[in-house]
Order: structure tokens, then sequence, then C-alpha cells
């Protein structure tokens, strides 16, 4: 069963070589042979192992086999060692056809001979081989690979940059171990034709070591990171599981040591170790301090990189896009930065040049003391940061700039326990500053750092300026309103005083005049009513507003505001077509304000001789009622339709002020209701309003 093991995991160990037609560069695929060379050695070592337990012939085929797979891996490794330093460019895949072909050629041949053919005698625990059996050539084979692959890896030493020479030479020491122990081993086969079991032994323990000294120079030096990717996302949710499976393995190993020796394991303590796991693998996920550690050093040991900056870019610009002011968008950089960060305390400061820069703590923060903290425009730290990247309290190049500042400011770091900051730069202007302590890790801040914060720093300054930007133009956009609204109220209000002055002027000579005292009172009336209608308008544009909500039958109450404006707007002609019974939920006062509003736009749109006719309707799908206005008049232009005649200060009408459509729009939507224009075939406007419907409408009754 053992030996059926060795050969299926030695055939996928074998056939994970075709991942190389899918890799296009030299490095990758020399990492792909050095992770295939990592995992060979292993079973090797095990195949050793139990070689020398089981001295059985079937047992040797089943290691020769995992000799001669390792040997191909290992001369695929020595092959494209050269490539592991060497800028990422494509490659051509014949190469990888030639190694392929020549690997099915020799694979086909040991198990050939394996089949077909004896291999081995067993006499007093040692195999022996014939001459020039398959053995013999298996060792042969063997031996040309190792001293190839000795001769490429003094190469590569040679070749490789002092630089280079620390961050390999781990791997180079595992890689000459593994070639000797080999060579040695065959040498030792081919001179004295036989297998001892303790060489077995000593073969195994030694290539354990050279597995250790390579591994650890992949993992120190991170050198699998050139060539392969895997998202941290992965392994991050692998770890738990993982120290779980490694802790059970464990006891496992334990209790089979135990019971080899005789020794039992007591009931009590099996369940306990396992509950013991249990607990400390709950420990592990609750504890979110303790996950970032991990998470520390798989980046710092495993990865080019310390952070995943496509992941935070992305973090940072999904919280940004609901941020509207500059307040929402300090939030977003903070827990951003608190997610990715191995630290607790941030700050940030926003401000100018002309008002210094105050801090923005986040709720709770123990240090908010923004009188405190504030910098001046003219501090020296402000001054450094608007000409270098960042400002570290454990520089160690400083200049002295830095050491001026650290003298003058070790106080205040101290007491917001800060040792890095960064500028955020709108432009060429300074609009804040982040501040960071020191990593709860016990790590130092570096250059991953220094790229993360101005990453993230350029989009936020980016969303502050959007921020800033708009906030300006809604103040521009409003202060024109008001300036409008003020030119349209100083007009009333003139032309009210203007009527109050001549009566005023006259009124000495003909105060006693019968008719002049009918104009004065007509007059005064006149200006009340002026100031009245200018005070209703600001009270609307205010959205004092607020309906007082009623059941109301639609068709009878525009047939009484109808008649009531008709003696008002004289020469207008109105007509209206009630199409049947509606009921509605409204403010008859704010709609008698809308009706009116509209009739008058027609009017003074047309002038004398105008027609109107009103229609009313129901849409039982959307439970609606709806009015249409339509008059015979010029019609709208173009370029105010649809929506551009219902923004404020926008008319097509000589003396028009832009404020009325404005007006019923507002009321409309105050009611839960929407308005729309559009211009009829053959000329003429058509107004549609549409209005909810009482609850509980019965059914529709025409007429």
């Amino acid at each position: 069963m053992i030996t059926h093991l060795f050969y299926v995991l030695n055939l996928l160990l074998l056939l994970s070589c075709l991942f190389a037609f899918r890799l296009k560069t030299g490095e990758r695929r020399f990492s792909l042979s050095l992770v295939q060379s990592l995992l060979g050695l292993i079973l090797l070592a095990g195949g050793y192992i139990y070689l020398a337990y089981h001295p059985e012939p079937h047992v040797v085929s089943a290691v020769l086999f995992s000799e001669n797979v390792f040997a191909l891996i290992w001369f695929n490794m020595a092959q494209r060692l050269r490539r592991a330093t060497v800028a990422t460019t494509a490659e051509s895949r014949i190469p990888s056809y030639i190694e392929i072909s020549i690997g099915m050629l020799v694979v086909g041949f040991v198990c050939y001979c394996l089949v077909c053919h004896p291999v081995v005698r067993v006499a007093d625990d040692i195999l022996i081989f014939d001459l020039y059996g398959p053995v013999y050539f298996y060792s042969v084979f063997i031996l040309i690979a190792m001293l190839f692959a000795a001769w490429r890896l003094e190469e590569f030493w040679r070749a490789l940059t002092p630089a280079y020479r620390w961050e390999y030479k781990f791997l180079i020491v595992g890689s000459f171990l593994v070639c000797g122990t080999l060579c040695w081993a065959t040498s030792y086969r081919l001179t004295y034709l036989r297998l001892v079991p303790d060489h077995l032994f000593l073969l195994a323990a030694l290539l354990l070591l050279a597995w250790s000294l390579m591994f650890y120079a992949v993992a120190r030096h991170r050198l699998l990171n050139r060539k392969m990717f895997v998202s941290r996302k992965v392994v991050y949710s692998f770890v738990t599981p993982s120290l779980f499976a490694v802790y059970l393995f464990v006891l496992g190993i334990i209790s089979l040591v135990m019971r080899t020796f005789g020794l039992p394991l007591p009931f009590v303590l099996r369940w306990l170790f396992l509950a013991l796991g249990l607990v400390a693998l709950g420990i592990f996920t609750c504890s979110g301090k303790l996950r970032r550690r991990v998470h520390f050093f798989i980046s710092t040991h495993f990865y080019v990189n310390k952070y995943e900056y496509r992941d935070e870019w992305l973090a940072l610009s999904r919280r940004l896009q609901g941020a509207l002011t500059e307040a929402e968008v300090v939030k977003a950089l903070r827990q951003v930065l608190a997610d990715s960060l191995y630290t607790t305390n941030l700050i940030i400061w926003l401000g100018d040049t002309e008002h210094g820069y105050r801090p923005i703590f986040s709720p709770g923060n123990p240090n908010g003391k923004a009188d405190e903290n504030t910098f001046p425009p003219d501090d020296p730290l402000v001054r450094f940061l608007k000409i270098h990247p960042y400002f570290h309290l454990e520089d160690r190049e400083p200049d002295k700039a830095w050491k001026e500042i650290v003298e003058k400011k070790k106080v205040f770091f101290d007491n917001l326990n800060l040792v890095l900051l960064t500028p955020l730069f709108i432009g060429d202007q300074l609009v804040g500053l982040i501040g960071i302590g020191p990593e709860f890790t016990g790590g130092r801040y570096g250059q991953d750092d220094f790229d993360l914060l101005t990453a993230m720093g350029t989009q936020a300054a980016s969303a502050l300026l959007a921020v800033r930007m708009a906030e300006k133009l809604a103040h521009t956009r409003e202060q024109e309103a008001w300036d409008r609204l003020s030119a349209f109220v100083l007009h009333d209000v003139k032309n009210a005083a203007t009527m109050l002055s001549l009566v005023r002027d006259n009124a000495p000579d003909h105060i006693h005049d019968p008719e002049f005292q009918q104009d004065m009172l007509k007059a005064i009336d006149d200006a009340l009513k002026r100031m009245a209608k200018v005070q209703d308008r600001l009270r609307t544009l205010k959205g004092e507003s607020t309906p007082i909500w009623k059941e109301l039958e639609l068709c009878r109450f525009l047939k009484d505001r109808c008649q009531q404006l008709g003696k008002k707007l004289g020469t207008l002609k109105i007509g209206l077509d009630c199409q049947g019974k509606v009921q509605v939920h409204t403010d008859p006062e704010l709609l008698f304000s809308i009706l009116e509003n509209l009739l008058l736009n027609v009017l003074e749109a047309g002038g004398d001789g105008m027609e109107v006719q009103i229609r009313t309707n129901k849409d039982d799908d959307h439970e609606q009622a709806i009015i249409e206005i339509i008059d015979n008049g010029p019609g709208i232009p173009e370029e105010l339709l649809p929506n551009v005649l219902f923004k404020p200060f926008k008319t097509s009408k000589l003396k028009g002020s832009g404020i009325g459509l404005w007006q019923v729009r507002r009321l409309v939507a105050s009611l839960k209701g929407s308005i729309s224009a559009e211009n009829v075939v053959g000329g003429g406007a058509r107004f549609v309003v549409r209005l909810p419907l009482s609850t509980g409408v019965g059914k529709f009754y025409s007429t």
C-alpha cells in the first residue's frame, strides 16, 4: 500500500511539469522547478527511511522510481537556475518540449525495467544488484544529473552579485549538499553494487538537512515571490485550519511514538490536549491583534511587498464613493489605513497654509485635544513636509532639518505616540498630514509603508479636492441664486415704495380731493399686496410650506377654483373637462397655488386671447391622479425642455423672473407628486401634474 502511494505521489510530481507550458517566462519556470525539488526531496527522504525498515525488492523499485523522478526535476531546476535573477521576458517553449520528451523517455525506460526485470537481491538485509543491470544504469543517470547540477550551481554562484549572494547562499549550500549526497550514494553503488540500510538512514538525514537550508532561503528571502503570486487572502484563510492540522498531526505523532514504545496515552490527557487545541484555535480566531501579527509575519517573510496595494486601493475607492464631505473622506481614509497598517494609533490633520492644520480625531481618541495639537502654518514640521515625502522619527540618514525638528518636537511625538508623518497634497498645496504610531508588531516602517501612505494619501487628496470644489460650486450657486432673488425682491419692494412715495409727495396738495383719496387707497392696497406676495414667495423658497393633508374631490375643486381665477385673470379663457370622479389626498391651498401659478404663466406667455383647457384623469396602475393643462400659446422653447424651465431663474419671457415654475415644482414635490412639460403638436404647451390618489378609492365612474 505504501509503495503504491510512493508511485502515485511521484507521478503527480512528474505531471506537475506540464504547468511549465502555462508559464511564459524563465524565472517562473525556475520557481516551478524549485517547488518541485523541495517536494521531491521530502518524498525521496521518506522513501529512503521506509526502504531502510523494509529492505524488499518491490520497495526498492518504488525508491528507484522516486530517485529518477527527482533526478529529472533536479536536472530541470539546474538548467533553469540562471533565469532566477534575469529580467522577466517571454521565452520560447521549445526547451520545455525537449525536457518533457527526454523525461518521458527516461521514465518509460525506468518503468519497463522495473516491471520486466528484477532489480535486486536481498542477502543479510543488504540489497545487491548486478553489474550493468537496471540499477547500475539508474545510478549512472542520477550521477550525471547531479554532476551537471553541481556545475550549473557553481556557474550560477559566480555570476551572482554580492547582494544576490546574500539571498541565495543557503539555497546554494543546500543544493550542493543534495548533489554531494547523491553523488556519494551513486558512486558507492557503482563501486560495490549494493545498497546498505545504514547508508539509507544517512542519505535521508542529509537530504532533510539540505531541504531545511533550501526552505529557509526561500522563506527568509522570499525567493519565490519574484516568480509566483498567491493572494494574501488565500494564505490568510488557510492559517487557522493549517495550525490546527499541524497541532493534530503533532498529537498523532506523539501517540504513535508512545504506542511504538509501549507507553499508554491516558484517555484524559488525549481529550485534554484536543480541548486545549480547540481553545487555542478560538483565541486565535477572536484575537484581532494576534491575527494581525500572523498576517504581518506572512506578508514580510513570504512576499516582496508588505501590502496588497490593489486591495487597499479598491477598499478606499469603495468607501469614497459615498463621501460628500471632508469628514466623510477622512473617515474613509482612516478606516482603510487602520485595516491595512499594523498600528492602533492614527491621526489626520486638515487645513491650509493660511489657517494652519487642525487634527480630526476619531471618536473616543484619548489624545483628542485639538487646540494643543494644531500645527500653525509656519511650523517647522509643516515646512519640512512641504519638501520631503515623509518624516520618520527613526530615520537612518537624517539631515540637519530633521535633527532640528526632533529636538523641538520630541515632546509632541511622545505625547501623541507618533513615529511617522506623511503629507496630503492637492497639486502643490499641502492640505493635510497623516500621523502614524509605532507598529504593535515591533517592526520598523520602511519603503512599503511609505508607498502605501503615498498612494492612499494621493487618492484621499483627490477626493478632498472634489469635495472642496463641490462645496465651493454649491456655495457659488447658492450665492448667485440669492443675488438674483435679492434683485427680484428688491424690484417688487422698489415698485411698492415708488407708488407710496408718489402718494406721499402729492398728499399735501390733494389730500382733500375725494378722487385722490380713492387713488391713494388703491395704491396702498396694491403695495400691501406686493409685499404680501414677496413674503409668501420668500416663505416658499425657504421650504416653509408644510402640506395640510385633506381628502379632496378633484373635479369639484377645480371647478370652484377655475371660476374664482377666471374673474381675476380677465381675458384668459379656461375650459374644464373632468373625465370622472377622482379623489386625491392633498393640500387644497398648495394645489390652488400650483394652479394659479400655471395659469398666470400661460397668460404671461401668450397675452390676451389665450385659451387653456384643463383635463383630469386617473392612472390606476400607479395610483395617481392626472391634471393636464393645455394652452394654445407659442409653446416652450426647446432649449428649456424637458426640465430646464423648472430650474430657478430660467425663463424665456422678457419680464419673467424664472421663479414661478421653480416654485410650482417645489410645491408639487411637497405634495408627493411630479410635474412635466412638453409642446403640443400644432402649437401650444402642455403641463401634466401627477398627484397621489386617496387610499381606498372606489371604481372609476365616467360622466
